[in-house]
């Protein structure tokens, strides 16, 4: 994954309105803290194709109905973008495409100028989301197509070349809709490839749902099946991206388009499509992410100053990007170390929980590194208690079931009971209890040399006993039989069992009880494995043996909205979620088994918590907190930690709309 994979994407015009305070500066530092990485601005949208350069004016933008709706620009506008961002920011810059398909001197001036006068500029876009432009914009006739647009792309970026020798492309800039020939692999072959321009990034862009269409719902954005189809769709063009010499990017994105969607856009369950968006991307091999943002628009991760009656304040997606910077933060300061991310599938395949495992190329440091054999030792004890007492009261009947046992083992045993009965009167008991069970089990063992064992056991467990005491039909005072049993079971797990039931007697009757106590079997195995020695230096991301996971990022996405009317609003948000959303019943928690990791290595746990999808506030990762004036963070996170075991296995909890990041210190 690139340090910078997200990054920040503006509106030319609403860039002044960001530049007024330091939040998204500090929101930015704070990344590449941990990350070394500073997260890339993209200066575009539906703007910059109604952008006007003027070199005589004295304001950096403002907007004129005359002749058409247009933003006009200045000088000034270089000197805000240059004085507020840090030297290493990159900037992909966005010029019109489209004012006019004879004249592109506007163009051309507007990006000369940028070029001059913001040292940070390291790409061009040339026109926004294009593909609509003979339909949404209007900016071209009907039946405009991808091959006109090429056409368009390399007349003006030729002319931008002869002025501009060294500069560089971001091409495409579609909204997704893939038709016409608005798709990478038609646009390279009419001749916009790395060959004869420099283009290390191909770009378009991705909402999942949009306000224009009415189609957005809180829900559906967080499932993790219908992200995984959205995403599919863009396979063919980062192949095609790849094969013509460069990479792919979403170089504006965010959770609904048209600027987003309240009770939605602003709410804790866009945090958690984030992570999970991202880090899918991530494991497509997509370069970066601009999240898309406006001074006060429902989706933007921050309002940098209040206005349109909002206060300033750092929404909860922002809390999403913090938490896949803890996922890429450096081990150590000045580390060179890369993370390739991949997708990691449970043995159950549980449908809400999305799982990305993360890898080192560095060195990797287990704690044995050497042949040899470890010897495993099993104790099986069983313990079983029946007791039956038949008074002239409310009276409590037990039957207590203990069986504790970490291996499968058949035994035999014969049991001979003695029972005294005293009779007043005629009187039958029987009593029998049966037990019968089939289980699959499936063992998955980890060894230290980061090979894994899979057994697959199928048990079927009959356990059938009978005690019965005949009929008296002799009135005397005492008789005595011996009565004898065998038992056969089949003891395959470890349980702990207790049934209490409660009953009223009408009379008195006769007592009896009986027990049986099966003898402790102590069972012990040796078992060998051996194991190959650890390379000192992996090299670049052999996933072979002996390489194990360095972190891993696990998000339960099966929903819970939360009806605490406390946490549904936020001074930065336009208004409260609905109250009475509130999922019915208790809020879910699950239990999670992740194999891989280093065995009896300690990890950190991290969580990214918020009171509900629905929530605006009470968003936390591991209880950090954000200044609501500055974007700095006033509460460092309290991090937890969980043991890995020794077959490389790793246990822990983790609530319906949650997600856990869990990172292995030792592997720098």
């Amino acid at each position: 994954m690139d340090r910078s994979f997200v990054g920040y994407s503006l509106e030319h015009n609403a860039m002044p309105g960001f530049v007024q305070t330091q939040m998204l500066n500090n929101l930015m530092s704070i990344w590449r803290s941990k990350t070394g990485g500073r997260p890339g601005i993209r200066l575009g949208g539906s703007a910059m194709d109604k952008t006007t350069y003027v070199p005589n004016f004295n304001k950096p933008v403002i907007w004129t109905a005359n002749p058409s709706s247009q933003y006009l620009i200045g000088p000034s506008y270089f000197n805000l973008i240059r004085g507020y961002f840090p030297d290493d920011t990159q900037i992909t810059f966005g010029l019109n495409l489209g004012n006019s398909t004879d004249n592109w001197d506007n163009t051309i001036e507007f990006a000369v100028a940028a070029d001059k006068n913001i040292p940070q500029v390291d790409l061009f876009e040339i026109g926004n989301e294009v593909d609509l432009f003979s339909s949404t914009s209007k900016h071209r006739p009907q039946n405009w197509t991808g091959i006109e647009y090429a056409e368009e792309w390399k007349t003006v970026a030729n002319l931008m070349k002869a002025v501009l020798p060294n500069v560089r492309f971001q091409p495409a800039v579609f909204a997704g809709s893939l038709e016409d020939g608005f798709d990478l692999s038609s646009l390279i072959k009419a001749g916009i490839n790395g060959t004869e321009f420099k283009i290390p990034t191909y770009s378009l862009h991705f909402y999942p749902q949009s306000a224009c269409s009415g189609n957005q719902n809180l829900d559906r954005l967080v499932d993790h099946g219908t992200l995984r189809e959205q995403l599919q769709r863009f396979d063919p063009e980062i192949v095609a991206a790849e094969a013509g010499g460069a990479r792919f990017t979403l170089a504006e994105s965010n959770s609904v388009s048209c600027s987003g969607a309240v009770n939605i856009s602003d709410t804790f369950g866009s945090a958690l499509w984030l992570v999970n968006y991202a880090l899918s991307a991530a494991t497509k091999n997509i370069e970066r992410i601009y999240f898309h943002n406006g001074p006060t628009t429902a989706y933007s991760l921050l309002i940098p100053k209040g206005a349109g009656g909002l206060s300033s304040g750092v929404r909860p997606m922002s809390y999403g990007v913090y938490f896949l910077a803890e996922a890429l933060a450096l081990p150590e300061q000045g580390s060179t170390t890369k993370f390739l991310v991949t997708p990691v599938s449970l043995p159950d395949n549980p449908p809400d929980l999305a799982v990305y495992g993360l890898y080192s190329n560095r060195v990797q440091k287990p704690d044995l590194d050497a042949p040899g054999t470890t010897t495993m030792t099993f104790s099986t004890t069983v313990l079983a208690t029946s007791t039956i007492a038949l008074v002239d009261r409310l009276e409590t009947i037990k039957d207590v079931l203990t069986r504790t046992i970490r291996s499968v083992v058949k035994s035999v045993k014969t049991i001979t009971t003695s029972t005294v009965i005293t009779i007043t009167k005629p009187t039958t008991i029987s009593k029998r209890t049966t037990l019968s069970v089939t289980k699959t089990t499936t063992t998955r063992v980890r060894l230290t040399n980061g090979r894994m064992v899979v057994r697959t056991i199928r048990i079927v467990s009959p356990r059938v006993t009978t005690t019965v005491v005949p009929s008296i039909t002799y009135i005397r005072s005492t008789s005595k039989r011996t009565i004898t049993s065998q038992v056969r079971s089949t003891i395959w797990t470890t349980r702990l069992l207790t049934t209490t039931k409660t009953v009223s007697r009408a009379k008195p009757l006769t007592s009896t009880s009986y027990s049986i106590y099966p003898v402790p079997t102590a069972l012990t195995s040796t078992a060998k494995v051996i194991m190959k020695p650890q390379a000192s230096d992996i090299g670049d991301f052999p996933l072979g043996d002996g390489v194990f996971l360095a972190r891993a990022v696990i998000l339960n996405l099966s929903r819970y909205n939360t009806s605490d009317e406390n946490v549904l609003d936020c001074p930065s948000c336009s208004g409260p979620s609905p109250s009475g959303f509130g999922t019915q019943g208790p809020r879910n928690l699950t239990s999670v088994t992740l194999t891989g990791f280093q065995p009896n290595h300690r990890l950190k746990l991290v969580r990214l918590r918020g009171p509900g999808l629905n929530a605006k506030s009470g968003v936390n990762v591991s209880g950090i907190a954000f200044s609501e004036e500055t974007g700095e963070v006033t509460s460092a996170p309290r991090p937890g930690t969980v043991i890995v075991d020794k077959t490389g296995s790793v246990r822990f909890q983790i609530l319906a709309s949650e997600a856990v990041l869990l990172v292995d210190e030792k592997v720098k």
